[in-house]
């Protein structure tokens, strides 16, 4: 699948703005703050109905307008087109539209257009907390099953009430069956959840280590899925569903006592370790951005299993990388169909037209919310 058309109003400093990408590579290049990025943010709006630069509907609305909306033409592999429309108002949310039709849930957007996004600050999938590194696997997981969306969904929102129960609760009847409900229900979530991700895991890793080693030429890259629940059978969802609630049942005094929830999906983190050691302890900068794209690469390939496509947003990587490790990445990420690459400097169109069969890659010049094709 790729992108063949996208259409936005209203959004970030664009008033206005229609673009035509090609297939392969399209390179776009222009100073900071002129809006390359922000294309980029526009098509994550396509593939998952949100910013995947983790910012708010409101925050991307246009000074002084009341909303915005993002469009745009997505051709199949089989050459099927559809035709995407997300709009959002302030007050009341955000609407999708896919060939005119009104989608009766926003998840239901999932599918039509996968993306991987890789930005510079990325490295922190490595260097920082948990969260980064649960959020790569479940942006991964829901835009290839929305089975797994539903109960991640189902989950939080499940965790939520039952934390705000723990935190309220006192030594009574009452307070404990509220407690029980909201168990059973982050149970039945939790245990899809984990099963899932245990499943992607040696998948994903098995990915990253070629491509780790395909961009450095050395090392030994390897991921594995830590559990805040001990699993008995990672991948198997009823055996994680006696798992996790054996483990909540322990810590049931502690968790009334300090009013949260102490184990579960929320707490779980992926392991990245580099010839055996943790890379978030010993790793050098040079490692961290290396395995970062390697964990991205392997995210494109996951999201491109079946064959389907999926389009890769590179924002303005390729400034933090050596000539060699920057044309294996455009390389790689060319693989899996179409890649939009963004720069501050036209000196890297260079680079990207030089990478075997991007010859004709197209070129669009960015500079305060107008972009030109060259």
């Amino acid at each position: 699948m790729w992108l063949r058309e996208l259409r936005l109003t209203n959004f970030r400093n664009y008033e206005s703005l229609a673009i035509g990408f090609e297939s392969g590579l399209n390179f776009l290049y222009g100073p900071n703050g002129s809006g390359k990025t922000s294309v980029l943010e526009a098509i994550s709006y396509l593939a998952v109905a949100r910013s995947l630069r983790s910012a708010s509907d409101a925050e991307v609305v246009r000074w002084r307008e009341n909303g915005f909306g993002v469009g745009g033409e997505v051709v199949q592999r089989s050459g099927e087109k559809r035709n995407i429309v997300l709009r959002f108002t302030r007050g009341n949310g955000k609407d999708v539209k896919v060939d005119g039709e009104s989608l009766a849930r926003l998840s239901d957007l999932v599918g039509h257009l996968r993306v991987a996004w890789f930005c510079p600050e990325d490295t922190w999938i490595t260097k920082g907390g948990p969260d980064a590194r649960r959020r790569l696997i479940d942006m991964t997981l829901c835009q290839v099953d929305t089975a797994y969306l539903g109960a991640l969904s189902g989950y939080r929102r499940a965790l939520r009430q039952r934390n705000e129960a723990l935190l309220n609760w006192t030594p009574d009847e009452e307070s404990d069956r509220i407690v029980e409900a909201w168990t059973d229900k982050i149970v039945e979530y939790g245990a899809r959840v984990m099963a899932g991700r245990a499943a992607l895991v040696p998948r994903l890793g098995g990915e990253v280590s070629r491509f780790h080693h395909a961009i450095s030429g050395e090392d030994t890259l390897v991921l594995g899925y830590r559990s805040s629940v001990s699993l008995s059978d990672p991948v198997g969802e009823g055996s994680a569903r006696d798992d996790f609630a054996r483990a909540l049942g322990e810590c049931a005094e502690d968790e009334k006592r300090r009013g949260f929830t102490l184990v579960g999906p929320h707490r779980d983190d992926l392991d990245v370790r580099l010839e055996g050691r943790a890379l978030r302890t010993f790793g050098s900068q040079g490692q961290h951005r290396t395995a970062a794209i390697a964990l991205k690469l392997g995210e494109a390939a996951i999201l491109d299993g079946d064959g389907r496509g999926v389009v890769v947003l590179l924002d303005d990587v390729l400034s933090e990388l050596d000539s060699q490790r920057g044309a294996a990445l455009v390389a790689h990420m060319g693989e899996h169909g179409q890649a939009l690459v963004t720069s501050t400097t036209r000196a890297h169109q260079g680079l990207v037209s030089s990478v075997a069969g991007a010859s004709e890659a197209a070129c669009f010049r960015v500079d305060a919310g107008e972009v030109v094709r060259e």
